[in-house]
C-alpha cells in the first residue's frame, strides 16, 4: 500500500498541487538514483535549493559515476579533468575513456605559415574541425590534412590520483534531503523530521544532524561483488529516534538524524539499487545501533581509519574491475569494426571463412596494445 501524498511542501509549506508538485528523486538521479516521491517538496524549493545541493554532491562523486558508467534520466555524467600521480592531466569521458587534457586546438605562426594542431577523439570530430579551419583559412587543404591524420591509441602510464572525500554544506544538505525524502515516501509526516527540517532551512545552523559511519559495517551480509546506493529509514518511538543510513558507491557511508522526538510507528525500510542499471539490490541495514555508536557518529567521531580502509578495499576493486571491463568491451568493439572495415565486410554480414584468420589478425592489431597495457599495469601494481 502506497502512503498518501503530502499536501504541503516540506520546506516552505506551500500547497502541493499538480502544477508545483515536484517529482523528487530520493537518491539524486545525477548519481544514478531512480525512485521518486511526489509528496515532498514543491518545484520552487527543488529549483532554488535541491538542485544546487544535489549538483554539488554529484560533482564530488562524478569520478565514480564516470568510471562505473552509471545511467541517468537526463544525459551522461559530465566529463572531468583527472590527474595521474605523475602530474599528467586527461579528460575522463562518460564512456570511461581518456582524452589528452591539453588544448584540443592550437595555431602557431612559423615564418609566415600557420601550423595548426588538433586533437580529437574520433575521425568524425576531426573532419568537423577541419571543415571549420577551411572556412577560416580558405587555402587550407582539407583532403591533404585528412590523409595526414594520425590515429593513435595510448594508455595511462601511471595511476590516477582520486579523492575519496565527500563534504561541504551543499553536499551535506543533499544527503539530509535524501534521508528526508525517503522518510516522506515511507509515510512519515514531513513535520515529524524536525532535525532535518531545521538543518535544511538554516544555512548557519552549527548542529549538523549527520556524520560519517565507519565505526562498524551497518550492512548485513554485504554483497562481495557489487557496489550499490542505499538509503534506509529507522524509527523507534521507544528511543524517540528517527534516522537514516546512506551509502553511495559502496564507500561513502553516513548516518542522518531526522528526529530526536519521534512518536510514530516503528520503521525499518531500505531502498537500494545498482547505480549502473537501477536494478534493485537486496541489502539489509542494521537498526540496532548502540547509543554510544550513534552518539559518536553524530558528534563527528564516526571515522575509524581501519574500517574506512576496509570500505575502500571493498569498493575500489569492484569499481576498477567495472572500468576495466568497459574498456575491454570498447577495445574489442573497435577491433571488430577495424577488421570489418579493412576487409570490406558490412554490418550484419557474416565473416567469410577464407577471411577469418585475417579478420582475427586485424582485430588483434587493436586489442594487443590493450592486453600489453594490462600486463604492464599488473607488474607495476604493489603485491
Amino acid at each position: 500500500m502506497q502512503p498518501s501524498l503530502s499536501q504541503t511542501c516540506a520546506l516552505c509549506e506551500a500547497s502541493l498541487t499538480g502544477k508545483n508538485r515536484s517529482k523528487e528523486h530520493i537518491i539524486p538521479n545525477a548519481i544514478g538514483g531512480r525512485k521518486k516521491t511526489a509528496g515532498f517538496i514543491c518545484n520552487k524549493c527543488n529549483n532554488k535549493r535541491g538542485e544546487r545541493w544535489d549538483a554539488d554532491l554529484a560533482k564530488q562523486l562524478n569520478w565514480f559515476s564516470l568510471v562505473t558508467g552509471i545511467s541517468r534520466q537526463h544525459g551522461a555524467p559530465p566529463k572531468q579533468i583527472v590527474q595521474t600521480v605523475e602530474g599528467d592531466k586527461y579528460w575522463l569521458l562518460s564512456d570511461g575513456s581518456f582524452f589528452p587534457g591539453g588544448p584540443p586546438y592550437s595555431e602557431e605562426d612559423i615564418n609566415g605559415s600557420v601550423k595548426i594542431s588538433i586533437t580529437t577523439k574520433t575521425i568524425a570530430e576531426a573532419k568537423q574541425h577541419l571543415k571549420g579551419i577551411s572556412r577560416k583559412h580558405p587555402k587550407f587543404d582539407v583532403e591533404k590534412a585528412l590523409n595526414e591524420l594520425e590515429i593513435k591509441t595510448d594508455y595511462l602510464k601511471s595511476p590516477l590520483h582520486v579523492s575519496l572525500s565527500l563534504g561541504g554544506p551543499d553536499a551535506g544538505r543533499s544527503l539530509v534531503k535524501t534521508a528526508y525524502a525517503f522518510a516522506s515516501a515511507c509515510g512519515v509526516a514531513n513535520s515529524a523530521c524536525n532535525k532535518a527540517l531545521q538543518y535544511l532551512l538554516d544555512d548557519k545552523l552549527e548542529n549538523i544532524p549527520f556524520g560519517l559511519a565507519y565505526l562498524s559495517d551497518l550492512i548485513q551480509s554485504r554483497p562481495k561483488d557489487k557496489i550499490f546506493h542505499c538509503v534506509s529509514l529507522h524509527g523507534d518511538p521507544g528511543t524517540k529516534l528517527l534516522w537514516s543510513y546512506i551509502e553511495y558507491f559502496g564507500i561513502f557511508r553516513v548516518v542522518v538524524l531526522l528526529s530526536d522526538a519521534y512518536s510514530g510507528q516503528i520503521k525499518n525500510e531500505v531502498y537500494s539499487i545498482d547505480p549502473i542499471d537501477g536494478s534493485s539490490v537486496g541489502v539489509k541495514v542494521k537498526s540496532d545501533v548502540t547509543p554510544e555508536e550513534f552518539s559518536r557518529i553524530l558528534s563527528g567521531n564516526g571515522l575509524n581509519h581501519e574500517n574506512y580502509r576496509a570500505a575502500a578495499d571493498y569498493a575500489l576493486p569492484i569499481i576498477l574491475q567495472r572500468a576495466q571491463s568497459r574498456n575491454l568491451d570498447s577495445v574489442v568493439r573497435d577491433g571488430f569494426d577495424h577488421a570489418a572495415k579493412s576487409l570490406g565486410i558490412k554490418e550484419g554480414e557474416e565473416i567469410p571463412k577464407e577471411k577469418a584468420a585475417e579478420f582475427t589478425a586485424l582485430m588483434m592489431e587493436k586489442i594487443s596494445p590493450y592486453i600489453a597495457h594490462l600486463v604492464q599495469s599488473s607488474h607495476r601494481s604493489p603485491p
